[in-house]
């Protein structure tokens, strides 16, 4: 089957005329890539060429109509030396008690990285390397709000807005006024399909702030990232991990995204996510990802089978995992829920 980045283009903007269900994955670890595909991934800051065309290849053998491909902006907010190549699948850690910015001295001798924010040879590698009918849906890895505790550590943070809030405050604007710069230069790239941000908010239960905290400081940069894909005919896409219900009806009417990815089964199962807002918002993926690490094939078939036929009646609707597929998840089982779409599809 030849990419058609069009069909899942339509279905982010949530056009129920479709022709079949596309794929969406946020991100495949390399070592998931290497295990089905039985290469080597690359490093991609040493090979960017190569390991940008085996990443392609895995996509269009298996079935998708784009690349997922984003690329951490130059802040220092990683400490550990356990990172991997790929910028789009590294899992290294944070401090939650303390990044580089504890205080106004560290804010003060911070150098921004104002000129040189991203590296955008990386995504011009890849677009030129893109077949027909293929896309990147891509962007910064990392949000507003997710930057903003890497760099000041979760619990440091949390503090500060209480005992020093114009810290916070000039940490967030900082952030988002280079996202926003990013977003203006890569969102009228032809090679890229929908701009995508990944920004965690949330927990089991609720957001991490309180939904006034997101609303006042964090959802008017997500404004304007909606506002720049959209002017440049690209649609916006959310991941975001957690409980966001009460302030989905706001990312929806008020910051206007596209799409919304990252359901669990915990907290909000993705019929019932497309039951809420299918109609207002594209939902992607959905499969949860405790279940298709512990379950068999054949019961994976049968539950993303049981999930196309409630969610794809709409139209805004892609197949994918709830999150990601992680290095830990069986192949085998990652492969099954692409089975069960493709089989979907043969009938749909």
């Amino acid at each position: 089957m030849q990419p058609n980045f069009s069909v899942l283009k339509n279905v982010l903007l949530n056009n129920n005329k479709i022709k079949r269900i596309p794929f969406y994955e946020h991100l495949i670890d390399d070592e998931i890539i290497e295990k089905i595909m039985d290469y080597e991934m690359p490093s991609l800051n040493e090979k960017p060429n190569d390991y940008c065309e085996k990443l392609i290849n895995f996509y269009f053998e298996m079935g998708y109509d784009y690349v997922p491909f984003e690329v951490r902006p130059n802040f220092p907010d990683r400490i550990s030396p356990e990172s991997t190549s790929s910028a789009a699948t590294n899992h290294d850690w944070v401090d939650e008690h303390g990044g580089p910015l504890k205080n106004w001295p560290d804010y003060n001798n911070l150098e921004w990285p104002e000129e040189n924010p991203i590296d955008y040879n990386l995504f011009e590698i890849m677009g030129r390397k893109l077949p027909e009918g293929m896309k990147i849906i891509g962007g910064t890895a990392g949000g507003i709000f997710e930057h903003t505790t890497f760099l000041m550590g979760f619990t440091n943070f949390a503090e500060k807005i209480y005992t020093d809030p114009k810290l916070v405050y000039n940490i967030i604007d900082d952030i988002g006024k280079t996202l926003v710069n990013i977003a203006k230069n890569l969102s009228k790239k032809p090679y890229i399909g929908a701009y995508r941000m990944g920004d965690d908010l949330g927990f089991n239960t609720s957001t991490l702030v309180s939904p006034m905290f997101l609303k006042k400081h964090i959802f008017p940069w997500y404004k304007e990232l909606t506002s720049i894909a959209h002017s440049n005919d690209k649609p916006f896409v959310l991941h975001s991990c957690g409980n966001l219900e009460s302030v989905m009806d706001y990312l929806i009417h008020e910051v206007e995204i596209d799409a919304k990815h990252s359901f669990e089964d915990k907290i909000t199962p993705v019929t019932e996510a497309q039951r809420r807002w299918g109609k207002d918002l594209a939902i992607l993926g959905g499969i949860d990802v405790d279940f298709l690490c512990r379950a068999s094939p054949k019961e994976i078939k049968n539950k993303t089978k049981t999930i196309l036929a409630k969610c794809s009646k709409n139209g805004g609707y892609a197949l994918g995992t709830g999150n990601s597929v992680p290095k830990y998840m069986p192949a085998k089982n990652y492969l099954a829920m692409l089975e069960a779409g493709n089989e979907f599809n043969d009938k749909f």
